[in-house]
């Protein structure tokens, strides 16, 4: 290695160093935080560091799955009974996509052109493919025509997706999938050291892209818009996974208030969950601590479901956990063959809570912590390999 290519690694690292800088500058830039954007913004800074290195060492012609909701980068709004598979690919080579199918509720597969609201997908429900009599498949996304499930690969495809949709997190299983690029691949070869540099160099724009349309576009231009503790009609955003709909609903509440979500589940559909996310777009704490509800671990009573979303914890089953937040976005999805309803959202005094829920049907503190030591066993589960 030369004088000049030791040089250019520092200065690289310069630009590394000075782009995190910035980045916390960015998330730091609407002001007061609350205890939990705080407590979390450090770990979320390293996590997106950690999720740009294995985008760094992608490679579409050697396509790697990765589990990008375990990364403890997971902007985006993503679901937390969903099991996100993710894989770098181009427009340039043809893929075939195979595995098993599990027993989840829903399993969906996407080509993507872009990570934002406005990228071109081309989107698979698992239900609509050839499948064998063992459960197993195969998907081909390519230029041309082949095998019985073929999927034009779009002009721009710069991602391929995977999604396991879990409704019951006791009984439903994963399935596995795999991805190949398909043709005459040559073997790798070492890459120089002037060539890594600025591969390095252009992923550092791709990571403040991707940090800022999650930490601050879309977060001002789309839930930043939205009223707060209103419910608007359910939508399908184009990034989103086939068959899903969406409710946003920004939320914000005093100490001594609490907010009180109810909806109908739509006919016939395999997945309903709730689940809340920080200013910035992430899931919040979602194995230790009760930040979302299924079906599964829902009470039903003539096809509504209704939930609490509260800074405290007063015993109630069916509660959303906003401890150490004043506000976020509380996201409602439903896999539906056409729009559903519209969930009710009520603001209330903590001090009517016994209206809505059932004093009766209290957990203990003792129950809440076994009932979390059971969400972070499902999770360690899942995201084993």
């Amino acid at each position: 290695m030369t004088t000049d290519d030791n040089d250019r690694i520092r200065t690289a690292w310069r630009e590394f160093a000075d782009l995190n800088n910035e980045l916390l500058e960015l998330a730091l830039a609407d002001g007061d935080l609350d205890d939990g954007s705080a407590a979390t913004l450090l770990a979320r800074l390293v996590g997106h560091i950690q999720y740009s290195g294995l985008l760094l060492n992608s490679d579409p012609v050697r396509p790697t799955l990765i589990n990008t909701q375990y990364s403890p980068w997971n902007w985006g709004h993503s679901n937390p009974d969903t099991l996100y598979l993710s894989a770098r690919i181009d427009d340039a080579h043809d893929y075939r996509v195979s595995g098993t199918l599990g027993t989840v509720a829903q399993t969906t597969f996407g080509v993507y052109t872009g990570k934002d609201d406005q990228g071109v997908a081309v989107k698979v429900l698992a239900e609509d493919l050839a499948v064998a009599d063992d459960g197993t498949f195969e998907i081909y996304f390519s230029r041309e025509r082949q095998g019985a499930n073929w999927f034009e690969l779009p002009r721009g495809a710069d991602s391929f997706c995977a999604y396991q949709t879990y409704g019951d997190w006791e009984r439903q299983r994963k399935g596995t999938v795999r991805i190949e690029c398909l043709g005459d691949i040559p073997a790798a070869a070492p890459q120089p050291a002037g060539t890594a540099i600025d591969a390095f160099t252009t992923h550092l724009a791709a990571s403040r892209e991707l940090f800022t349309m999650w930490v601050k576009d879309i977060p001002a231009r789309v839930f930043g818009a939205l009223p707060k503790n209103f419910a608007i009609p359910p939508m399908q955003p184009p990034s989103a996974m086939a068959g899903a709909w969406f409710v946003p609903i920004a939320w914000e509440l005093a100490d001594d208030q609490a907010l009180v979500i109810e909806y109908e589940i739509p006919p016939g559909s395999p997945y309903v969950g709730i689940c809340l996310t920080d200013r910035w777009s992430a899931m919040i704490d979602i194995e230790t601590r009760q930040t979302s509800l299924n079906l599964g671990q829902s009470e039903i009573a003539d096809g509504r479901v209704r939930v609490l979303l509260s800074t405290s914890d007063f015993g109630v089953p069916t509660w959303l956990d906003g401890r150490g937040y004043r506000g976020g976005v509380v996201t409602w999805r439903a896999s539906a063959s056409e729009q559903p309803a519209t969930p009710s959202v009520t603001v209330i005094g903590t001090d009517e809570i016994d209206r809505y829920f059932d004093p009766s049907r209290r957990l203990t503190p003792g129950q809440r912590a076994a009932a979390m030591a059971q969400r972070h066993a499902h999770f360690a589960e899942r995201n084993t390999p």
